[in-house]
This record gives C-alpha cells, sequence and structure tokens, in this order.
C-alpha cells in the first residue's frame, strides 16, 4: 500500500519535468528554425538580390511610387554589375531590398484602409531611408520623396477614419496621427491645424468627463444621504421636517437635470458603458424625483387642510364675537331708549 501511493504521489512531478524538458526543446527548435528561416530569406549574393529585385517588377506600390520602381531598376542594374559583393555593397542592396518591402506594406495596408498599421509601415520606411542615406544619398532622396507624397495621401485617410469613429478617445487618437503623417509629409499648416483640434476636443473631452464624475459624485452622496427616497413613503418618513423634505426635492431637481446632461454627454462621446452607468443612475434619480414631488405635495396639502382648519376656527371665532358685539350695541340702543321716555 505504501509503495503504491509513494508511486502516485511522485508520477505526476516525474511527468511535469520531462513536460518541461520537452517544451522548452520544443521551443529552441523552433526559435533556431525561426532564425534559420529569416536568414534564408535574406539574400547573401548577387545573383540572389538579382532574383529578388526581379521579382519585385509589376508590384502596384512601385509603379503609382514611381520613385521605388526607379531604386529598383538601379538595384538590378547594380547587382548585374558588381558580381561579387563585399559588405559595403550587401548593406547598400539590403537597405534598399527593407525600404522597398516596408513601402509596399505600407501601401497595402492604406489601400485596404488600415491606415493606422499604414502609417507603422511607413514610420519603418523612414528608418529605413536613414540606413539607406548612409550609403547612396541619391536613392535615399528618391525613397524619401515617394514617402513623403505618401504621408499626404495617408493624413487624407486617417482624417476619414477620425471623422467616422464614434467614440471620442479613438477620434482624438486618429486626429494625432493625422497630424503626425501631414507633419511627415511636409505640411506644417496642415499638422498644425489638426494639433490644435486635438488640443481643443481633448480639453472639451476631458472637461465633459470631469463633469461626469462629478455628477456621479453628487449622485452618490443624494442617495447615500436620501435612503429609500425612490418610495413616496420613505421619502415623507425618512425627512425629519417638512422644510428638509422640500430641500430634498429641490436638491434631487439639480441632480435629476445634470444625470440627464452628462448622460448625453456620454452618449455624444460615444462611450456607451459610462452611458449604460449613467442611465441607470438616471432611472433612479427619476424615481427619486417624482417620489419627492408627490411627498411635497403631500406635506402642502397637509398643512394646506391644517391652515384651512385653523382659519375655519378663526373665522367662527370671528363671526362670534360680531354677533356678540352687534347684539351688545343692540342692547345699549334699548336701554338708552329706555331712560328717554
Amino acid at each position: 500500500m505504501y509503495e503504491q501511493t509513494h508511486t502516485n504521489t511522485t508520477g505526476p512531478s516525474a511527468r511535469s519535468v520531462i513536460l518541461v524538458a520537452i517544451v522548452a526543446v520544443a521551443a529552441v527548435a523552433t526559435a533556431t528554425l525561426f532564425v534559420a528561416s529569416v536568414a534564408a530569406d535574406e539574400p547573401e549574393t548577387a545573383n540572389e538580390y538579382f532574383d529578388e529585385f526581379r521579382a519585385m517588377e509589376g508590384t502596384e506600390a512601385y509603379e503609382e511610387y514611381d520613385e521605388f520602381e526607379t531604386l529598383r531598376t538601379f538595384a538590378v542594374t547594380q547587382v548585374q554589375e558588381i558580381g561579387t559583393l563585399d559588405a559595403d555593397e550587401q548593406a547598400e542592396l539590403e537597405a534598399v531590398r527593407q525600404t522597398m518591402l516596408a513601402f509596399e506594406q505600407a501601401y497595402e495596408h492604406a489601400e485596404g484602409g488600415d491606415y493606422e498599421e499604414s502609417l507603422e509601415y511607413a514610420e519603418e520606411v523612414d528608418s529605413h531611408v536613414d540606413e539607406l542615406e548612409e550609403h547612396e544619398q541619391t536613392q535615399a532622396t528618391l525613397a524619401d520623396l515617394a514617402v513623403t507624397r505618401f504621408y499626404e495621401g495617408l493624413a487624407d485617410g486617417l482624417h476619414d477614419d477620425a471623422e467616422a469613429v464614434d467614440r471620442t478617445p479613438d477620434r482624438l487618437d486618429l486626429l494625432s496621427l493625422t497630424a503626425t503623417a501631414y507633419e511627415r509629409a511636409n505640411m506644417p499648416d496642415e499638422a498644425a491645424e489638426f494639433n490644435l483640434q486635438v488640443e481643443q476636443e481633448t480639453a472639451a473631452y476631458e472637461a465633459a468627463l470631469e463633469e461626469m464624475n462629478d455628477t456621479e459624485n453628487d449622485a452618490e452622496a443624494f442617495f447615500g444621504d436620501c435612503v429609500d427616497c425612490d418610495n413616496v413613503g420613505s421619502a415623507v418618513a425618512g425627512a425629519p421636517n417638512a422644510l428638509e423634505t422640500f430641500e430634498r426635492y429641490q436638491e434631487i431637481q439639480s441632480v435629476n437635470a445634470k444625470v440627464g446632461d452628462v448622460r448625453g454627454e456620454a452618449e455624444t462621446h460615444g462611450l456607451e458603458e459610462r452611458e449604460e452607468e449613467l442611465a441607470t443612475i438616471d432611472e433612479e434619480a427619476g424615481n427619486a424625483h417624482l417620489s419627492l414631488a408627490v411627498a411635497s405635495t403631500s406635506v402642502l396639502v397637509g398643512y394646506g387642510i391644517i391652515v384651512g382648519l385653523l382659519g375655519t376656527v378663526l373665522l367662527g371665532r370671528i363671526f362670534l364675537w360680531k354677533r356678540t358685539y352687534d347684539r351688545a350695541q343692540v342692547g345699549s340702543v334699548v336701554t338708552v331708549g329706555d331712560g328717554d321716555v
């Protein structure tokens, strides 16, 4: 029995060690294959570069931005003349290749409407152009001219995306990227315009968020003080005096109006989750407002009845006093008349 129990206890541990070892070996093997694959993808000889640049012929991105087609043609001619590559020549050709591949990705993402991803690849193109500039100024200038034109179209696409989104945070991100794209397109006026727009809309958005937070805090404080105010009986019973009932009614009027306003702000800014939270508060505030309105009216009616009763008693006494006074006056007149006779 003891041996069997001991075997069951240590078995899973041994299997765990074996499993970890297998996973580790697999990870190393995968990493090795990945590195080998990347290394194999990078050309090493003039013939390999020649084949790769020839295969790029007819690419839509390079045909539309013919500066890149010029780069491709020049690279094909260059590798034909070189024969054997030295380290500097290979570095130059690789910088050209990486620049063209990154631009093709930027172009394809832009054509697919994924402008944000396209901007990331365009920025990668810039870094490869900087590398290319260290080897060949003319080719780097050609690539830079094409990318500059590309950024302008990218900025227009990002702006269209910004106008199409509902959530203000997403819109602000896209507008900021629009400004970045215009800046990289050497259009400083447009970049400044969008940066100013981002600044103004950010200020308005943050003000709206602050108002939402303040309103939620006010509502929380009110309901913490006025428990069960959504019930008429509790609203009346919970107030120690009539004056406080009216004060609570005025307070919930203010809270109810503010909640309605900020709920509209949340909807305007596309904040669905926040709008749902405020909708719950709005419903609770609406119920409390109705209950306190009824409670206040009940208090007014009650005071009206009491005042009416007091007024009736007072008027009755006045009439009684008047009748007594009138009778006294009549009796006085009769008495004076009998004395004269």
